[in-house]
């Protein structure tokens, strides 16, 4: 998404943001959200390979029953994760155009019309707002609701580094942290 500062429009310094045409692919939603899946649970898909990896030295066939958990369960697996969160509700909202309205009350989301929706209103209140990681692409506000809800938004949406930091301020009067990943 290429965006220009005519998307991000600031009023009155830090006490309201308002951000234009927010939304992100489904392919980089995937991937962050696979990501931050495999950043957790990785031992829990590497240890059963690495076992069956190590006792085919013994008996050949589980050689085999690795390759399965591979190219089979893994992708399975995988795919499960993104059923399960990937649909929620207020993970959908990250794919979805939306105007982002940031003040002291809270996250305001604006979707557009054509998602057909009866309430294209969607509020979060600065309570309902964890932890925020930067990545390289996208500043995401981890929501306290569950472990795998969160909102992205591309940096590129902002219109300088001061609105980014503005929108932050704004997000961190309820006490969050703010974490950085270089990973990306």
């Amino acid at each position: 998404m290429k965006s220009s500062a005519a998307n991000a429009v600031s009023y009155m310094g830090t006490q309201s943001i308002k951000l234009r045409d927010v939304y992100i692919t489904q392919g980089t939603f995937g991937h962050i959200l696979l990501y931050r899946h495999l950043r957790r649970k990785w031992w829990a898909y590497a240890a059963p390979i690495t076992l069956c990896a190590a006792m085919s030295f013994f008996d050949i066939r589980f050689l085999l029953v690795a390759l399965m958990m591979i190219f089979i369960m893994v992708p399975m697996a995988l795919l499960l994760v993104y059923i399960n969160h990937g649909l929620d509700p207020v993970n959908r909202y990250n794919i979805m155009r939306k105007e982002l309205i940031a003040d002291t009350d809270g996250l305001t989301l604006v979707m557009d019309e054509e998602y057909g929706m009866k309430n294209r209103i969607a509020t979060f209140g600065l309570n309902e707002i964890g932890n925020h990681t930067t990545c390289a692409h996208c500043l995401l506000l981890n929501l306290r609701q569950s472990r795998h809800r969160f909102m992205a938004i591309p940096l590129a949406t902002f219109a300088n580094e001061q609105q980014l930091r503005s929108f932050i301020d704004i997000c961190h009067r309820n006490g969050t942290e703010t974490e950085t990943q270089a990973e990306r």
